[in-house]
């Protein structure tokens, strides 16, 4: 009985070592996979991965308006690296079919840069890849593990080899970051939950917005603010997918707000809603954030609870409290009442900047509100109290303290300066209207009619402001033609699916009809 007994442990424990072995082993092989990821997501905001195979490079070789955002020195050196590397049949052995990695990074001396990452195939020895890399005369080595070479004479690029991963860039700094942490961090988790690595798709792009802070501080010429403070605290990620055209620039796939805190986790699980307030922006409109939602009195209670985590329930409980006592105005039997389904923040060519609310009966808005404001003029008021729309509207219209404010049309507009509200009304009353333009009519024709959340830039209209907010070398490059100043419209469309939004990143280029001659002559 005992020698069973001894027979039947000795069993169990050799099945559960050998259980333990395979799947340390397997997670150990796995991690090894995931190693060039690893290193190409470690501080960067944006990265792109493509399959390294022929048909990529002959498919995206076509696609000119990628390269024009690219800016000619980058496209030069891409195209550079693929004749040193890809197009060496001894290299590229090492690599072929493998996943490439460019990561966009802040470099020195307010720049950015590029990081090529590639792992090299499982089954290849890496000492081999060693000496070939020894073997090409034109590839100098530095130190341990780290290489240079001139492509053309004209640019110095390092090599950098690791634990299978190759890396490649013009920055010797971005070679030596990649390597300082092998192991696996949010974006990387991200990424590899989103599993969106197929060969039916021709080129992903990941962004990972914890970063785009550091990213952005090397292309804003001082600190961050205005409009895009609220990247500084966007834990988010998204995973977007390239749909290949000639005359667009167009990625699909999905955005995920990770904090609970975050103010657009206020639309999630909404149903995507058909948006109209954006018919009312003048034509010099510089860029607009949309918001929409189903219902309003839903709506608010998701705000009531972001203002409970944001401990702002008794500042915004006392407005309320404040104006009911001291002008006999319950502003809960107004807003919650007449408000319908979206709002829209706007800025102008000349930087001025705009709030609009939709309402569902704006002449009784505007009787409503008549002991809570102060007479501008006949069309124009001024709020006798702060923090009125930041009570009803959480953070986009914080900006608007005390705002002057026009109801026309059943749509509420607010702006800091009276002056403001009246040009915003003679391009209104003149049917001066961005949804007038073909160029915006071009790029809402390839969007989605609903959506919950979306961000959009007039590159025409935003040149002064771009001007004043960019550091020069970026600005040159945005306004050169053959840069990104053909272009017109940029546009991050949100639509709720659960837990994450749908999303459509667009960066369009209206081409004008073109007229045939027979009717031209006429």
């Amino acid at each position: 009985m005992k020698k069973i007994i001894i027979l039947v442990s000795v069993l169990f424990l050799s099945v559960a070592f050998m259980a333990y072995y395979y799947f340390s082993k397997l997670g150990t092989e796995n991690e090894a996979k995931d190693l060039a990821l690893q290193s190409a997501t470690n501080n960067a905001a944006i990265v792109f991965a493509f399959q390294n195979d022929k048909s990529f490079y002959q498919i995206i070789s076509g696609q000119n308006l990628i390269q024009q955002v690219l800016g000619e020195d980058k496209t030069v050196l891409l195209k550079q690296l693929k004749e040193s590397f890809i197009n060496d049949n001894v290299l590229n052995n090492y690599i072929q079919d493998q996943q490439i990695y460019i990561s966009v990074l802040p470099d020195s001396n307010k720049t950015l840069n590029f990081l090529l990452t590639v792992q090299i195939q499982p089954d290849k020895n890496i000492n081999q890849f060693y000496e070939q890399i020894k073997g090409k005369k034109q590839i100098r080595k530095i130190e341990d593990n780290l290489y240079t070479t001139n492509l053309n004479d004209s640019s110095t690029v390092f090599i950098g080899i690791q634990n299978q991963v190759v890396t490649l860039s013009t920055s010797l700094k971005l070679i030596k970051d990649a390597g300082i942490r092998l192991t696996e961090n949010p974006f990387t988790a991200y990424i590899k939950e989103s599993n969106r690595l197929t060969k039916s798709i021709l080129l992903h792009a990941y962004i990972n917005f914890n970063q785009s802070p550091l990213l952005l501080k090397n292309i804003v010429a001082g600190n961050l603010n205005g409009e895009i403070t609220f990247l500084n605290k966007q834990n988010s990620f998204a995973t977007l997918n390239y749909n290949f055209s000639k005359e667009k620039i167009l990625f699909n796939g999905s955005t995920e707000l990770k904090s609970a805190d975050n103010y657009l986790k206020l639309f999630e699980d909404l149903q995507p809603q058909s948006t109209s307030i954006q018919n009312i922006l003048p034509d010099n409109t510089a860029n607009y954030a949309l918001y929409v939602y189903d219902d309003y009195r839903n709506w608010i209670k998701k705000l009531a609870s972001w203002q409970e985590q944001k401990n702002e329930t008794n500042k915004i409980s006392a407005v309320v409290k404040n104006i009911k006592n001291e002008y006999r105005t319950d502003l809960n039997t107004i807003f919650p009442v007449y408000t319908k389904n979206q709002f829209i923040l706007f800025q102008l060519s000349t930087t001025e900047k705009l709030g609009a609310i939709l309402l569902n009966n704006g002449e009784k808005v505007k009787q409503l509100l008549l002991d809570v404001s102060a007479d501008y003029n006949e069309d124009i008021k001024l709020f006798k109290s702060s923090d009125i729309l930041y009570a009803y509207f959480g953070e986009p219209f914080k900006k608007f303290g005390r705002p002057y404010y026009t109801i026309i049309d059943n749509n509420l507009i607010v702006a800091n300066n009276a002056s403001t509200i009246q040009s915003f009304l003679n391009n209104y009353k003149n049917n001066r209207l961005l949804i007038q333009t073909p160029q915006y009519l071009d790029a809402m024709n390839q969007l989605s009619a609903k959506s919950n959340v979306s961000y959009y830039i007039n590159i025409k209209n935003s040149f002064s402001i771009f001007r004043s907010t960019i550091q020069s070398s970026f600005y040159k490059h945005l306004s050169a033609d053959s840069g990104l100043k053909s272009f017109d419209t940029f546009y991050y469309q949100m639509s709720t699916d659960k837990n994450k939004f749908i999303t459509n990143l667009l960066l369009n280029k209206y081409l004008k009809p073109e007229i045939p001659d027979s009717l031209s002559n006429r």
